[in-house]
């Protein structure tokens, strides 16, 4: 792999408390669990790492909690190799996720208890030295300080001559969250916010997305399950369908979305592939993930020699 600049998620990281269950429990009982654990959730958190588990050099940028329950969340960041230097702190408590995944039929549920925590601020963002990075990845939240940041990437790009690569994760409040897409070379856009929205299959939500988008229109990528993913190529106008990775079983699906967002930036900045070939390669990484639980494993397809491009 040649050397590159690291790159800089933004978002944030929180608690996941997650049980495996047999089945979905039944409302006001009380049982047990197969199993549990805690493990360091949010997406931004979670893109963090799975690219530090693929081989790229990754910093975080969120809010970090100088409470004594987070210490755990630190912990993890420092043994992952994940920098951490440009977060601010607070002294609140930190948000956290209970989340109770299914033996039976692989399903996760999330209930998510943020309790009005701060988020990061474009005042903390422009503090950062943007010169060390060469890929910029945002989540859709906090649309008006999100702009701002995307904005200044955009501006060192002009004033420095530099071609930072900005990404966007668009998961939630459509209307509120639009006028980031137009700011970004890549767009990766939900299923289930495309279904809101009324859009049918990944490639409605392709085009649809790019008509709402029209002039400034990045590449749009969606992924959309079993059935694989779609992506318009907005720079050379080419629209692709690409099968999904479909694995042998299916133990955990709670963060493959943010394993296929990795994927897609370890392919495109690291591995320097064409678009199709970048969704086909986060396909893969997806679902390599499903198979166990955590993210651990998926450094066995660096292990195993998979990273090679088609």
């Amino acid at each position: 792999m040649t050397a590159v600049k690291p790159v800089l998620c933004v978002g944030c990281t929180v608690i996941d408390f997650v049980t495996i269950n047999e089945s979905f429990p039944t409302e006001d009982t009380d049982r047990r669990c197969l199993d549990g654990y805690w493990q360091r959730g949010g997406n931004a958190s979670n893109v963090s790492t799975v690219l530090r588990l693929l081989g790229a050099n990754v910093d975080f940028f969120g809010m970090l909690s100088r409470s004594n329950g987070f210490r755990v969340l630190l912990d993890d960041l420092d043994q992952r190799g994940i920098g951490i230097q440009h977060c601010p702190k607070t002294e609140k408590d930190p948000p956290f996720s209970s989340v109770i995944i299914v033996k039976e039929t692989g399903s996760r549920t999330i209930v998510h208890c943020n309790k009005n925590y701060p988020y990061i601020t474009w005042e903390d963002f422009r503090k950062i030295d943007l010169d060390r990075y060469g890929w910029v990845h945002f989540e859709a939240r906090q649309s008006q300080e999100t702009i701002k940041m995307i904005k200044t990437v955009q501006e060192h790009n002009r004033n420095h001559n530099s071609n930072i690569l900005i990404s966007l994760d668009f998961e939630t409040t459509f209307e509120k969250n639009l006028p980031l897409c137009g700011l970004c070379d890549y767009v990766v856009f939900s299923s289930e916010l495309a279904s809101q929205q009324g859009w049918k299959s990944s490639q409605e939500t392709c085009y649809a997305l790019a008509s709402s988008l029209k002039p400034e229109c990045p590449s749009i990528i969606c992924p959309w399950g079993s059935t694989g993913a779609a992506c318009l190529d907005t720079v050379f106008n080419k629209f692709s369908n690409v099968a999904a990775f479909k694995p042998d079983h299916i133990v955990d699906t709670l963060g493959a979305g943010d394993s296929f967002m990795a994927g897609f930036i370890y392919a495109t900045y690291v591995m320097q592939c064409s678009l199709s070939d970048a969704v086909s390669f986060a396909n893969r990484v997806a679902g390599h993930k499903i198979t166990d639980f955590g993210y651990d494993h998926i450094a066995e397809l660096q292990a195993d020699n998979k990273l090679a491009t088609k």
